[in-house]
């Protein structure tokens, strides 16, 4: 899948990364502040603006992380 966008958090440099296309869908990637995978999530029929909104809540405290 390709890289589409990528979100900083702040306090610690960790960061979200939305891939994917129109065709696939999307998925967002967690990962902490040395890099490694923590967690991933997707909404099927949800828009790319949908899950970028989504990965930027979560770099800026709004939006935990799915359990």
């Amino acid at each position: 899948m390709k890289l589409i966008s990528t979100y900083w958090r702040d306090s610690d440099n960790a960061t979200a990364k939305v891939h994917g296309n129109d065709e696939d869908g999307y998925t967002i990637h967690y990962y902490d502040s040395s890099g490694m995978f923590m967690d991933k999530e997707s909404f099927p029929e949800k828009s790319l603006r949908f899950h970028e909104d989504a990965a930027e809540n979560w770099a800026l405290g709004i939006k935990p992380l799915p359990l």
